[in-house]
């Protein structure tokens, strides 16, 4: 019954509307597309509105990303010019945008994983980072998808350094996922609201990427060290694109060093 009643409804609608001469007509689709077919119209050009801004959102994504490594560079030339003794890396990285599209794990101990994989040109121990900050590394990759392990991850390590005097020390986090800098020796010139950065002998990052800044000192249990607490500037459990650097630390050192011993 009511099926017929709907189909009786836009019967006699299309009758009126086919009713009378050119203008009448026009007249009579205007005034229904203004009060019976508003909102079904309103609905679409709000939709037409969203994948505007979608579109923009993912422009802008890609435009922000260049900025950071392009930051990023300058703060090393920077770096190289105030002190001529360290060696930076002086070439802009190669990068690939990707979304965070699930995570797996426990509790703190999750890893996360992004649509983008071999097909994109990443590869193991690529790092990554927001534009914020640092989140992790890739440790493991498919075709189109990759496993990201986030920096407050309980298996992460990476060499860093304080950004104002280049003293430096291994992040690694605790079970809790609080962040710290350690390997510090007792006397070392560190305050609160140091910012830390990535260092020159980190065996996954290009340095100079930030990690975040000292909110607490504390000695180490083994009363030779100290340690310092980080405030990340990113948090990854709420970033939802991550930057992949496309990049590989050169290791040829290493194989140098074993041919000699």
């Amino acid at each position: 019954m009511k099926r017929n009643i709907s189909l009786i409804i836009l019967l006699s609608i299309a009758i009126i509307l086919f009713l009378g001469n050119e203008n009448q007509r026009i007249k009579k689709a205007n005034f229904l597309s203004k009060t019976l077919y508003y909102p079904f119209i309103n609905s679409i050009h709000k939709l037409d509105e969203l994948f505007v801004v979608e579109r923009k959102n993912r422009q802008l994504a890609q435009e922000l990303t260049k900025e950071v490594l392009k930051n990023n560079l300058l703060e090393i030339k920077l770096q190289k010019f105030k002190n001529s003794v360290l060696s930076f890396p002086m070439r802009p990285y190669d990068s690939v945008l990707a979304e965070i599209i699930a995570s797996n794990g426990t509790f703190r101990n999750k890893n996360l994983i992004i649509n983008k994989g071999k097909n994109s040109g990443i590869e193991l121990d690529n790092p990554v980072i927001s534009n914020k900050g640092i989140v992790g590394k890739i440790i493991s990759v498919s075709r189109n998808y990759a496993v990201v392990l986030p920096f407050n991850h309980i298996d992460f390590k990476l060499g860093v350094m304080l950004k104002r005097n280049h003293l430096q020390g291994i992040l690694s986090s605790d079970e809790t996922g609080a962040t710290f800098m350690k390997m510090l020796r007792l006397g070392s010139e560190i305050n609160i609201g140091d910012t830390i950065v990535t260092s020159n002998i980190s065996q996954i990052f290009p340095s100079g990427f930030s990690v975040g800044t000292v909110s607490k000192i504390r000695e180490a249990a083994d009363k030779v060290h100290i340690e310092a607490q980080v405030f990340p500037f990113e948090n990854p459990a709420r970033t939802e694109q991550l930057i992949v650097l496309l990049y590989k630390k050169d290791k040829n050192y290493e194989k140098e060093l074993n041919h000699k011993n």
